[in-house]
């Protein structure tokens, strides 16, 4: 019962991260976009846009959840019969999660029109990717062995 508890704290622990992480590298990709083209923010608004996506995009934290559960899942399995690729498995799977999850969002909603603002060019998808590596990171360090 300990490991399953345990297993579960690792696994919030992990989408927490990703989902944070992920949040600020969208809210800096979006900022940094509009700046490329003339707009000026303050510390403030900065501050405010960062905020309000953290709690904003909660819709998004919701899909990353399922998304690093299936994966974690599959990675598990994965990890047993490719005894070698064990160390990594945790990690390529969330981020293959988030690049899984941010093209189903994109063939359902977007029509190529790029739904998610952060991950609209290749350095963004990477860096959402990048925070699913985080997270699964994360949870092969935190989880019971």
């Amino acid at each position: 019962m300990m490991k399953i508890a345990k297993t579960a704290i690792a696994f919030i622990i992990a989408v927490l991260v990703t989902y944070v992480s992920a949040a600020i590298f969208y809210t800096q990709q979006v900022i940094a976009k509009q700046s490329a083209i003339g707009m000026e923010f303050t510390a403030g608004q900065k501050l405010d846009y960062y905020t309000s996506n953290l709690s904003g995009l909660w819709q998004y934290g919701a899909t990353i959840t399922i998304a690093l559960l299936i994966a974690f899942a599959v990675a598990a399995g994965v990890k047993r019969i490719l005894t070698p690729l064990a160390p990594i498995a945790y990690p390529v799977a969330g981020a293959a999660a988030i690049a899984l999850l941010i093209v189903l969002i994109e063939s359902q909603l977007g029509g190529g029109a790029g739904v998610i603002g952060g991950a609209r060019d290749a350095l963004g998808i990477s860096l959402q990717c990048f925070a699913g590596f985080l997270g699964g990171g994360l949870f092969a360090m935190l989880r019971p062995r």
